[in-house]
């Protein structure tokens, strides 16, 4: 990759294995290694997100990016609703198995995506979006996975001392 601003993004996106992210944190994919159900579909408060719904949300928009940057159609995403689609009513390991692969599989697609971009599209505006370049979305994904990854992991410890504390 030639371009030195969209190999950035994508280092950012996918770092190497062992590499840190410039927050220090894990990525999405990372940050859920030993996350149980339990843990998963915990909330602090009843009107807050759960490790599982961040999950799905992450999902969510690294699919919506992808779907940006290649021009393709909306409505392929397959949980609902598709922003904040819901956590299983009820809830199991083979569920949530299957949901943090739906989100390696959109982090490995948008990462795909990212990758073949022809770096002159970069400043180009975003196809269907009077307002947003390509370099706007990846970056944007970028800080929105650092925002949620924040989360969960803040969610972790919470968890783990309420856990504790019963």
């Amino acid at each position: 990759m030639n371009d030195p601003r969209l190999a950035e993004l994508v280092r950012m996106l996918d770092p190497e294995p062992g590499q840190r992210l410039w927050f220090g944190g894990a990525s999405p994919l990372g940050c859920l290694r030993g996350v149980s159900v339990d843990a998963a579909v915990w909330r602090p408060a009843p009107d807050r997100h759960s490790i599982w719904e961040l999950t799905l949300h992450i999902a969510y928009w690294k699919y919506a990016v992808r779907r940006i940057l290649e021009g393709g159609p909306k409505g392929g995403f397959p949980r609902t609703p598709s922003n904040w689609p819901r956590q299983p009513a009820s809830p199991d390991d083979a569920s949530w198995k299957e949901d943090r692969a739906l989100l390696k599989s959109e982090h490995e697609l948008l990462n795909a995506a990212a990758r073949s971009l022809d770096p002159e599209r970069l400043d180009e505006m975003a196809p269907g979006s009077t307002a947003h370049r390509c370099a706007d979305l990846l970056h944007g994904i970028v800080m929105h996975d650092a925002y949620h990854v924040g989360q969960i992991q803040l969610l972790k410890r919470i968890y783990r001392e309420v856990r504790a504390e019963s």
